[in-house]
């Protein structure tokens, strides 16, 4: 499973992403759901009255004042998560191989640096926190197209990565050779197979721009969140080998910036339509919700692992996107016939594939750095204060193997605090 071995050679120029295949999936809830509306709408039009046809967006608004209002949509946030991948991959150019990723580039205030050179300074400061050497193993939890794997196998390190993500599962596989795993990493703490082919097998873990969407807006800042965030480090602390000389944890997650947003439900009127719409275009085309506070995914690692550095990349995340207008953050779309031919496809099996142009349209993403959000200075001093996110790349330290929980122990307690958050 993990030879250092490279199963092909290394390749110095790949594919633009937005040539590679996409996997459309037509029998998933989210499909299904959109289709049956839309097939009814079609039918309402034809048999009863033109306006029928309004049934289609109608279900939507509904389903967006549920989930603003109440918490609850009919969707299923998972395969949210995977459609939520597929609109940059169908769209966007070169967004793996190119000096770019689904991440962010490190600039640390140097401006003037290349693109291609900031990405390797990103994953050189990586591996140097992670104390990794030749021969080391690494699992990164939510790979993208396998880019951070790519570079740590280049200096001898031997990779595994996980991804929901079918599309770019298969880029890093075919374009580099890559051991990816194509699952949700919520799905190892419950298939036994996948234990045994990956616990107690690694010396780092990396959760890379990741973790925003493993808890959905309807169990925001709730206890079901506290047990998802609790199964992370549970997850990290099991794929760690006991005996590793280094047993670290190196997450890069934003997190809602407690000194500009707050989160209830009084304090929605002091934020204006720009932001609050950008919230929802946001939720809808990544589907997710930021851990709330500095401290709102950390204070769930206690029982595994210690915090042992903490830094602020905010500027380096929204720079990326300023200095690169190619980053998923504000691209501007190359349009092809191909990508014009994916749009009805897409409309027909995501719900949601109007809101992602509505997101693009908008700027949502950039909307959450506040004011001066394209201001090409680096200036974290000013985005603490300014910006309604703040991106932390976290560096944790492993306990002893005895202060690891058992499996049995975690399932109950799991369903125990379900029980009492219901």
């Amino acid at each position: 499973m993990m030879n250092g071995k490279r199963t092909q050679g290394i390749k110095r120029t790949v594919k633009n992403t937005a040539e590679t295949p996409i996997s459309y999936q037509f029998f998933d809830r989210n499909s299904f759901i959109n289709i049956s509306v839309i097939l009814i709408s079609i039918g309402l039009a034809f048999f009863w009255n033109p306006l029928g046809l309004l049934a289609w967006p109608l279900t939507l608004l509904i389903d967006d004042i549920l989930l603003v209002v109440f918490r609850f949509s009919i969707f299923d946030p998972e395969v949210s998560v995977q459609r939520g991948y597929q609109f940059p991959h169908v769209f966007l150019e070169k967004t793996s191989g190119h000096g770019r990723d689904l991440g962010f580039n490190l600039y640390d205030g140097d401006l003037k640096k290349d693109p291609h050179q900031a990405q390797i300074d990103k994953w050189e400061f990586m591996l140097n926190q992670l104390d990794l050497r030749k021969g080391d193993r690494l699992i990164d939890i939510g790979c993208g197209y396998g880019d951070w794997l790519n570079y740590a196998r280049e200096k001898g390190i031997e990779v595994v990565g996980i991804n929901i993500s079918p599309e770019q599962t298969n880029f890093a596989k075919s374009e580099y050779g890559l051991d990816v795993i194509c699952c949700n990493w919520k799905d190892i703490l419950n298939n036994q197979q996948l234990q045994k082919k990956l616990f107690d097998r690694f010396d780092a873990v990396t959760f890379m721009d990741t973790i925003e969407h493993y808890v959905h807006y309807t169990k925001g800042w709730t206890k079901a969140a506290e047990i998802t965030y609790g199964n992370v480090f549970y997850l990290a602390s099991r794929l760690l080998r006991p005996e590793s000389r280094t047993g670290r944890v190196f997450i890069s997650c934003l997190h809602i910036n407690p000194n500009v947003a707050t989160y209830s439900i009084s304090s929605i009127f002091k934020y204006n339509l720009k932001i609050l719409l950008s919230t929802l275009l946001l939720i809808r085309t990544h589907s997710g919700c930021y851990p709330f506070g500095d401290d709102g995914l950390t204070k769930h690692c206690a029982p595994y692992f210690t915090e042992i550095n903490r830094y602020d990349k905010s500027e380096d995340y929204r720079l990326t996107a300023v200095m690169d207008k190619n980053h998923f953050q504000t691209p501007k779309i190359k349009w092809t016939l191909s990508k014009i031919l994916h749009i009805p496809l897409l409309f027909i099996v995501d719900p949601h594939h109007i809101y992602k142009w509505f997101d693009h349209y908008f700027d949502a993403w950039m909307n959450c750095y506040g004011k001066d959000n394209y201001e090409l200075t680096y200036n974290s001093e000013k985005r603490r204060k300014t910006s309604f996110v703040t991106l932390w790349w976290i560096v944790l330290k492993h306990h002893l193997p005895g202060a690891r929980v058992g499996t049995l122990t975690l399932i109950s307690l799991t369903a125990l605090r379900f029980l009492l958050d219901c």
